[in-house]
């Protein structure tokens, strides 16, 4: 089998940026893998530079080399995403078409990667041979909607409670996504083909809060050239399946085909197979300047009847010339890969500072259920820079001890690194995440929060009402018998807008206007009770205005029971 090391984590990342950074033609030379059939459904093998047609924005392109790949080595990755298929029949089906496609259609020489989402980074290199593969493959066992830990790493460092393990378990699967598709750069001669078993799941927190995105993602399998087959292992389909535009797009801008739930999986694979088996490798002018930008393109070819697939554009470099100089001194090595502890919920608040500045609270509590219990933790706020802006030793909200259960700082808008270390008698563990810091006194307003309290009683809820330092929930799913405040941390220049909040049904119809309450802590205060609503999905459209202007944002929540 061909070696081949494996390239991971962000160090990899940055070296294949690196690559685009490099001295380029105005025009960037664009190489992509052309998918081309009959009506029969067998590759076309005799096709010319002169056949195919390639627009872009209008603009016809003109191929400058082809070459038909049919026995050329071979690259294959298969990720098999345990967090996001379901146990049972699901898992079997998925199971057993996997092990009939490692059996049937790989090599001995091929290049074969086999990963789960908490495989270490060395999953990403080629297995020893095709029975180490079929042995990842009989290890796969999906456990969507499973959330028992297993091994002391879950068991440790991840919540068991939706909707944060959800949160938790995509971060890892996107992580493993693109660590597998950095890792297909290697044996650029290669055929090469990134399969993902999976039934999906939706991004819910903002782009800013993800270390890693469906986008980077696919513009790292499509530098590669590797197209990208989402393969969803579910026997029926499902209308309402997360495997949405977000994930079509993967499979389109590298080449690669999305499979539904109900598809046929042995078909789905014998695809795959014919893909690796024969097909194009095509170069050509892109139009676009190095704007590092996504750039979309038509393929056709001049064959009748002929079905072609291929990357719906392509990624161009970044020219050298737009990005600052490199400063040596910048300490940017004080930056630390992201890392969310599954043993505190932290709490941030921000309010308007002097001088455009931002006023940052920190505070946190305990998750329950855990087999060890945080007493502090070790807090620290720096820039990409390298200051430090603030350090505190911090107890857990609600408590009382030498130590604050809470603290506060100044800081300039844009981002920064929070570092904490979490411990008791020793170190349990740390939390690495990085916060983008707002200007809250801008003419536009800025809703900085939406935060969900749960009172357990209506004395509970009333008593509430005036107390600011109360934890607010993670969930967004609620029970009939619930009784909410939702809290609104709006800002403007001209101090806190107006707010209002409307409760939407699932398809956006306006049902009523929350009750406002008093403020509390600067924040807009409703009550929200769920015993008017049956079960099913509803939207809360928050509303803050300040004179003319006035934004809005839309939150998803469910009524469970």
């Amino acid at each position: 089998m061909r070696p081949a090391g494996a390239i991971v984590g962000l160090a990899a990342l940055f070296g294949a940026w690196s690559l685009s950074l490099r001295a380029e033609p105005t025009r960037p030379l664009v190489s992509l893998p052309l998918f081309v059939t009959d009506v029969k459904g067998q590759s076309i093998r005799n096709l010319k530079a002169p056949d195919i047609e390639i627009d872009e924005g209008g603009v016809a392109q003109k191929v400058s080399s082809i070459a038909f790949r049919g026995e050329s080595t071979r690259r294959v990755a298969l990720f098999l995403d345990e967090y996001h298929v379901s146990p049972g029949a699901a898992t079997e089906r998925a199971r057993a078409s996997v092990a009939r496609f490692v059996e049937r259609y790989l090599e001995p020489d091929d290049a074969v990667m086999v990963m789960k989402p908490l495989d270490p980074p060395a999953a990403t290199a080629p297995v020893a041979n095709i029975d180490a593969a079929h042995r990842a493959v009989e290890a796969f066992d999906g456990r969507l909607g499973v959330y028992t830990p297993r091994g002391e790493f879950e068991a440790q460092y991840m919540s068991t409670a939706p909707p944060m393990v959800d949160l938790q378990r995509a971060q890892v699967v996107r992580a493993a996504m693109e660590s597998l598709a950095i890792a297909m750069r290697d044996d650029p001669a290669a055929s090469k083909a990134l399969v993902v078993v999976t039934e999906g799941f939706t991004s819910n927190e903002t782009t800013r809060m993800r270390t890693t995105t469906m986008r980077t993602i696919a513009r790292a399998a499509r530098l590669a050239n590797a197209p990208v087959y989402i393969i969803d292992p579910a026997a029926d389909a499902d209308p309402k399946s997360p495997l949405n535009d977000t994930w079509r797009a993967i499979s389109e801008q590298t080449g690669g085909v999305l499979f539904p739930a109900g598809s046929d999986l042995d078909a789905a694979f014998g695809k795959v197979a014919a893909d690796l088996q024969g097909h194009y490798m095509i170069e050509f002018e892109g139009a676009a300047t190095d704007d590092g930008g996504f750039h979309g393109i038509a393929v056709k070819v001049k064959r009748t009847g002929a079905k072609v697939r291929a990357p719906s554009g392509y990624w161009a470099p970044f020219a050298a010339s737009r990005l600052p100089p490199m400063i040596a001194a910048r300490p940017y090595a004080n930056l630390l890969t992201p890392h969310v502890s599954g043993l505190i919920q932290p709490w941030f608040r921000m309010s308007p500072a002097a001088d455009g500045q931002t006023r940052v609270t920190f505070s946190w509590t305990p998750r329950p259920g855990r087999k060890v219990t945080p007493e502090r933790v070790e807090f620290s706020a720096i820039t990409f820079e390298g200051k430090t802006l603030h350090a505190s030793s911090i107890i857990p909200l609600g408590t009382v001890g030498e130590a604050p259960s809470e603290t506060s700082f100044i800081a300039p808008p844009g981002p920064l690194q929070i570092s904490m270390a979490v411990r008791a008698a020793r170190q349990l563990d740390t939390d690495v995440r990085y916060i983008d810091v707002p200007r809250l006194d801008s003419s536009r307003p800025y809703i900085a929060a939406i935060e969900f309290v749960r009172p357990r009683s209506l004395p509970e809820f009333r008593a509430l009402q005036s107390d600011a330092a109360v934890m607010p929930v993670e969930t967004r799913e609620f029970l009939r018998q619930d009784h909410l405040l939702v809290r609104v941390r709006a800002f403007s220049a001209d101090g806190l807008p107006d707010v209002a909040v409307t409760v939407l049904n699932s398809i956006g119809q306006p049902l009523e206007d929350l009750k406002r309450l008093q403020n509390v802590d600067g924040a807009a205060q409703f009550e929200m009770p769920f015993a008017r609503y049956v079960r099913g999905e509803y939207r809360l459209l928050v509303r803050a205005g300040s004179g003319p202007e006035a934004v809005t944002t839309v939150l998803n929540i469910r009524v469970i029971g």
